[in-house]
């Protein structure tokens, strides 16, 4: 069994914004590779549906249904309700007749098991009325990733789902007692968790995303609304009720509800919660059924805005247009289709399954040297600021124990990195260098550019925090250079030979930020030929020990740290060129 959502490693762009998303933090960093911990994870999409480089993918299986097809099997498709939504301006008979250009042998909705699921729930919330009488609490189990997530990190809840089939599952169930147990049922709809039933439950051969679905129909040449031929095309064995609104928020209850109300019930409450963050929100939660007077109903999704916002559809999310057709869909679906009696006897039980994760214990101590390791030595050092795609720098460092993250995944940790060896670099190289804002305030400057200037000047270096925000103009009298090099671009730079006294000095001004960031580097032209050798030969030990690490830093961050090589490149080069003069 492959994995069923992993990462293309040629495209993650590294954003940390799947772990930002993902409420239980189930993705490991490691070696600036991404790669979902398959254990962990409760498939509910988040990951997909948020990455900006599409490198989160669902495992495709067109190929094995089209040779279950291949092989002459009648091969059923269960469609989820979300398909009007998905394939909007095509008619029902329209996508029938384009499966089964495709191969399959009928199409059903996935509908239909949802109103046998409602009218099951119903009797058990029919069975629980009275102050005193049973069960209280209700939780849907239609979502695969609510019922892994349940399992997993809140077992305390697994008790009131109950052992209920999934829509689906109780769609198949039907399907085999209708047309015989050598059929092969294959989901069609918006989510990737039912990859999970399809591999554990033997009712379901195969689950295909919408996307998967739209690929193969382009693959073949099929336009579903090109079709027109499709009037006699219909679903089998009928369609769907109200079942039909499960992929929406609160879709449920109309459907439970009707079947309460044949009964004459109307006292029973009903809540949504959908996105799995918010999912694991409300479990988190102390809930107390003893002083629930009436039965609660819990619609549980892990998609926000409900199944239509699925990681495997293909339209855009949340249009209230989509939203819409369904309702239009459904308006005229009878609102309690029918009961057990019109297949016979089936026990609509059997959920996946999935073992309980235990919660971490992290000790203090541990907690501590981790935080130690990004420079976090306090409470004051906490930013929170979740760049890392955590919830803050705690919940980081329990990661990076786990060895889940990266200390490079910390941006503040980075630029603490980076400035160091951006300083060391400036301090190091034999030549005066000077960076300056557009208001040619000094924001960076070595000691060497003092001594190019004069004792007076390294004495107030010493004095005036390395002249850090003082005028630039304050010292030189060649700021027209610079201002010349603030209205360039970020590839050019410029060679002047400036007079200092009875010092020659050769100024390389280089953009770093246009119109934002100037740097500068001197040097005294007049000393001799041996000392300007010696120059370049430090200058070069200096690059060959310290870029390669602000490079990657700089890579990491984005941000203009490499921009040091170039200046000490200039240094090299500006030397260079006075010795082949010679």
């Amino acid at each position: 069994m492959s994995h069923i959502i992993f990462t293309e490693h040629t495209e993650c762009q590294y954003c940390y914004k799947c772990i930002s998303r993902c409420p239980i933090k189930a993705i490991r960093f490691k070696n600036n590779q991404a790669d979902i911990i398959q254990k962990l994870c409760v498939l509910c999409g988040n990951c997909i549906k948020c990455c900006p480089s599409t490198a989160r993918r669902t495992r495709p299986d067109v190929e094995n249904v089209k040779t279950l097809i291949k092989n002459g099997g009648r091969v059923i498709v269960s469609l989820a309700p979300s398909f009007v939504s998905e394939f909007c301006g095509i008619k029902p008979g329209q996508l029938v007749a384009a499966f089964k250009k495709l191969g399959f042998h009928a199409v059903s909705e996935t509908a239909i098991g949802a109103d046998l699921i409602s009218r099951d729930i119903a009797n058990s919330i029919k069975n629980a009325r009275g102050k005193n009488a049973g069960q209280k609490l209700f939780l849907s189990s239609a979502c695969p990733a609510v019922v892994l997530y349940i399992k997993r990190y809140a077992p305390s809840f697994v008790q009131y789902m109950n052992d209920r089939a999934s829509p689906l599952l109780a769609h198949a169930l039907m399907l085999r007692k209708l047309y015989g147990k050598n059929i092969f049922v294959v989901f069609a709809g918006p989510c990737a968790a039912k990859k999970r039933e399809a591999d554990q439950l033997k009712e379901i051969s195969a689950a295909l995303t919408f996307n998967e679905l739209r690929q193969w129909l382009d693959e073949e040449n099929i336009i579903p609304e090109g079709i027109k031929d499709s009037d006699g095309e219909k679903f089998v064995p009928h369609n769907a009720g109200k079942g039909i609104l499960y992929p929406l928020e609160s879709g449920m209850f109309s459907s439970i509800d009707g079947c309460l109300r044949e009964s004459g019930i109307t006292d029973v409450s009903y809540l949504n919660v959908s996105g799995i963050g918010n999912v694991a929100g409300f479990l988190n939660e102390k809930i107390d059924t003893a002083n629930f007077k009436y039965p609660l109903f819990v619609q549980l999704l892990a998609c926000q805005g409900g199944c239509i916002n699925g990681p495997g559809v293909t339209q855009p999310p949340n249009a209230a247009a989509r939203i819409e057709k369904l309702l239009s869909y459904a308006k005229d679906a009878e609102n309690c289709l029918i009961g057990e009696a019109a297949y016979g006897k089936i026990k609509f039980t059997g959920t996946i399954t999935a073992k309980e994760i235990p919660p971490v214990q992290y000790s203090s101590s541990e907690i501590r040297v981790a935080l130690a390791s990004i420079e976090k030595f306090g409470v004051e050092d906490y930013i929170n600021c979740s760049m890392c795609g955590y919830d803050g720098c705690v919940s980081f460092a329990k990661a990076l124990i786990d060895k889940r993250a990266e200390k490079t995944m910390c941006s503040m940790y980075l630029r603490s990195i980076a400035q160091r060896k951006a300083n060391a670099l400036i301090n190091t190289t034999p030549s005066g260098v000077v960076i300056v804002d557009k208001d040619l305030n000094i924001i960076e400057c070595n000691k060497n550019f003092a001594r190019m200037l004069g004792k007076e000047e390294v004495e107030l270096y010493e004095l005036a925090d390395q002249f850090k925000g003082l005028k630039l103009g304050k010292f030189v009298s060649f700021t027209g250079y610079f201002e010349e090099a603030l209205e360039g671009n970020t590839s050019d730079s410029f060679n002047h030979d400036i007079r200092v006294d009875k010092k020659i000095l050769h100024l390389t001004t280089y953009v770093i930020e246009k119109g934002e960031v100037v740097a500068g580097t001197l040097d005294d032209i007049t000393r001799p030929a041996s000392l300007r050798r010696n120059t370049v030969m430090r200058a070069r030990n200096i690059i060959e020990k310290n870029v390669e690490a602000v490079q990657k830093i700089a890579f990491l961050l984005g941000e203009n740290a490499a921009e040091t090589e170039a200046i000490l490149n200039s240094i090299i080069e500006s030397h260079t060129v006075e010795e082949n003069k010679k």
